[in-house]
């Protein structure tokens, strides 16, 4: 994309000569491509950026604000709640261009056979089911099932891969995850009664048998499987599963108000600063370029576009286009702006994985989350400040 984006952008532009360099890396190397560059010559000017750290460079000032890139047609075409993931401080950081939306998948044809023919999702649409509602569908499913190898719902603590959906759990009865000030705050009634409900499904053998041990590609195997009939995925494993013959719809996470919630992330372009004004204004003016150019914007089809205007389009010929687009304001962004998110997921998911092995109760963990999690962020401030 960002070599076609180029060459339209160089025959067009009559301001400056411009070469562009365009470098491909691991996202392990991160840390070496952008971080360790920065202020240097070979630092890069723009950044296509689906990162954790995004808050922390933005912190440090190392990325330009990007308001006045974005006019008042492309805020418009955007989901509110994909602007808020971007926006730190008040200011936009990154211009999404596509998205990645996890949700609940299905087996219908298990759901079926438990006789749950009334939560099933009219066609190619999203499932919104309240707690009490999941909780009848994990119990049906369970009674339903006689191999002693599948089970109803996904579980898994083995290390941090996936870790932000098992946060969005933990908003089944009401928790927030976080307070005003971006702390979590699952220390509570509410968040104490999620908790108690993760190991409720689990001693119940709704959950697979020793899920502590599980990590998420486990889960996702069993669903493929068909040893799992509600396993998290994304619009990458629906077509996985679809191929593999299974006959998959998508829900949202359980809530009390039955909206439910998906979790979403974006990537996108950031700008940073070189501290040369000319290679700034040719960034920005090619940013500007880029998304107003339809033929560019196409490539956005290959993911999950973010724009209402190319869903709209093109919803009638792809599957679940429509369906993901119309889900965009049930989404949640557990990364928000914190920083050392890293660190929070280095330590989240001991406690999940605790709790589960009987080793701490739902209050011990509740604790255990707020503490072992607020110290991570606190120290993401510490480093910065050092």
């Amino acid at each position: 994309m960002l070599v076609a984006a180029s060459e339209r952008f160089r025959e067009q532009y009559d301001q400056y000569d411009v070469e562009f360099k365009i470098s491909r890396y691991n996202y392990l190397d991160e840390k070496e491509q952008i971080a360790d560059k920065y202020g240097t010559p070979e630092a890069a000017d723009l950044f296509f950026a689906g990162s954790y750290n995004i808050p922390m460079y933005a912190e440090k000032g190392w990325l330009l604000p990007l308001e006045d890139v974005v006019d008042e047609e492309l805020r418009a075409d955007i989901d509110a709640s994909i602007w808020k993931q971007n926006t730190i401080g008040g200011h936009v950081y990154t211009i999404p261009f596509h998205q990645l939306q996890n949700t609940l998948m299905v087996n219908r044809s298990m759901m079926q056979a438990a006789g749950l023919q009334e939560y099933l999702p009219e066609g190619d649409q999203v499932a919104h089911w309240s707690t009490e509602d999941f909780n009848n569908i994990c119990g049906e499913l369970k009674d339903s099932i006689t191999d002693g190898n599948t089970f109803a719902f996904m579980m898994y603590a083995a290390n941090n891969q996936g870790d932000s959906h098992i946060m969005t759990l933990l908003r089944a009865y009401g928790c927030r995850l976080f307070d005003e000030n971006g702390r979590f705050a699952v220390n509570t009634p509410e968040g104490i009664r999620a908790l108690t409900w993760i190991k409720e499904l689990d001693a119940q053998g709704i959950t697979p048998l020793g899920a502590e041990n599980l990590e998420l590609l486990d889960c996702v195997n069993l669903f493929y499987n068909e040893q799992l009939a509600i396993c998290m995925g994304n619009l990458t494993n629906l077509w996985d599963s679809r191929n593999r013959g299974i006959d998959v719809f998508i829900a949202n996470f359980p809530s009390l108000s039955g909206e439910g919630y998906c979790t979403a992330s974006s990537n996108g372009l950031c700008l940073l600063d070189n501290g040369d004004e000319n290679k700034i204004r040719v960034a920005k003016d090619f940013l500007r370029f880029l998304y107003s150019d339809e033929e560019i914007m196409q490539y956005t089809l290959g993911t999950l576009p973010v724009r209402h205007s190319i869903i709209d389009e093109h919803q009638d010929e792809i599957w679940m286009l429509k369906a993901y687009g119309d889900n965009m304001s049930n989404a949640v962004y557990n990364v928000q702006d914190n920083l050392n998110w890293q660190g929070v997921r280095d330590v989240f998911y001991i406690q999940i994985q605790e709790l589960l092995s009987g080793k701490k109760s739902p209050e011990e963990a509740a604790a255990a989350i707020d503490g072992s999690c607020n110290e991570a962020l606190e120290l993401g401030g510490y480093l910065y400040e050092k």
